[in-house]
Order: structure tokens, then sequence, then C-alpha cells
């Protein structure tokens, strides 16, 4: 099977199969190049849409998701509980929505939703569509910050590193995760992209500034993962498996 990725901002990206478009976490406005919209309207036409929203922050939720879903031969939304609770409007009337909590699995249209709990706000996605896997990871991530209480680094370590040896396990073909240049260890983007092993690595959480996923990546191959490298909104490339 073939897969195309499209890079659209900060950790909002288009993963096109032969079955079905996904787009995830598309954030607000203030958090989006000009020209979004319009790139997501079109790239969604008459497909069969599938919306994953992680969690509420403004950075990875827009209010009006409806707005560049509509061209979308057909709609679904999958969001995490908190959204429904912290930010109602993001919720659309239209299309098919399920509202997910962590650790649990869902059937919905035709796939295996699974989720983990995220150490920053809503969860993360393990994915089944058929033969076809993958990991979305929203805000988990390894937020280590300077200053933190050695107690506090070490629950984060433990915390991140068992969730990703999940991840590995379920053996996706695809795997998101977040490699924020705010932090020294890349918010544990380096370590995700090991011991995860998947075929495909996206790298996200970046704040559009894709500059650092060229020593990101220098910094991982070679070994098991093709990464994805991008550079700007638009920017897409194909993986067959």
């Amino acid at each position: 099977m073939q897969c195309t990725i499209t890079y659209i901002h900060h950790s909002a990206f288009l993963l096109r199969t032969d079955r079905r478009t996904c787009l995830f976490d598309y954030p607000e406005n203030e958090h989006l190049p000009d020209g979004a919209d319009d790139l997501v309207r079109k790239a969604v036409a008459g497909t069969d849409l599938t919306v994953f929203i992680s969690h509420g922050h403004a950075d990875h939720c827009n209010g009006d998701l409806a707005s560049v879903t509509g061209t979308a031969r057909q709609v679904r939304y999958v969001l995490s509980d908190d959204v429904a609770d912290l930010r109602p409007e993001a919720v659309p009337d239209n299309g098919q929505v399920l509202l997910v909590e962590p650790d649990e699995t869902y059937g919905f249209g035709g796939m295996l939703v699974g989720t983990t709990m995220s150490n920053d706000l809503g969860v993360a996605f393990l994915v089944e569509d058929r033969c076809f896997r993958f990991y979305y990871g929203g805000d988990l991530a390894e937020w280590i910050w300077p200053g933190a209480a050695p107690a506090e680094t070490e629950f984060t370590r433990t915390f991140f590193r068992t969730a990703m040896e999940r991840v590995r396990d379920f053996k996706p073909q695809v795997a998101f995760a977040n490699v924020d240049p705010r932090l020294d260890n890349l918010a544990g983007g380096v370590e995700a992209c090991r011991i995860i092993g998947a075929p495909v690595f996206v790298p996200m959480h970046a704040f559009g500034e894709t500059s650092v996923l060229d020593g990101f990546t220098r910094t991982v191959e070679p070994g098991p993962s093709a990464v994805f490298r991008y550079a700007r909104m638009g920017d897409s490339e194909s993986f067959s498996f």
C-alpha cells in the first residue's frame, strides 16, 4: 500500500491512503500560515475524510473545523473528550463525531481507534485501518523543561519511555511524534524515533521552525525509519509499504 503525507504547519498534517484522508490537529487561524485553509479544502475535496484532534489547545484545535472540511465527500471527527468540555464550539455539527477518552479502543468508520493518555492534555492516537497502522502523538512528549526537579524529570522520562514502548509494540507503519526546538532534548523526538522504529517517522510540533529538522534527521539516520523531511506548507511525500 501507499500513503502520502502533507505538511500544513506545526502539528497539522494530512495523510492520504487509497481508503481515506486524515487531517490531524488543525489549529486556530493565528497558528496557521496564509493559504492553509485553501490548501486543506482542495486536498480533502471529494474524499472520505477523518479529522483527528488530540486535545483542545489552540495550536492543535480550530474552533471552526467545518470551514475546511466542507468539500469532503464524507467527514468524521475523532476528538479528545476535553475538546467538548473546554471548547464546545470546536465540536462540529456536520458529519459523525466520536469523543474519545484515554486508554480506550473504539470502532469507528471502519477503523480501530485506540488512545493513550498524553502527559500534557488529551490523548495520543493508535489507529488501525485494515492492514495500515499509524500513531499520532498529539502533545505526548518528553517534556523536560529547564529547572525541572529531579523527581519530575525521572517521572517524565519513565512515563514517556513506557508510552513509546507501547507504540513500538503496536507496530505502526507511520509515527508522528514531537521534535520541539524549544527543548534541548527536542521533547524526546530522537528517543521516540529510535524506540518506535516505524518505517516512516514524522517529526512535528516545531512551530514552523522547520530548520531544526535537518539536524534531527542527521541524528537518527541511518536507522530503521525514513524521516518525512519538509520545509514549508504543502510539502508532501509518498511512502510505500
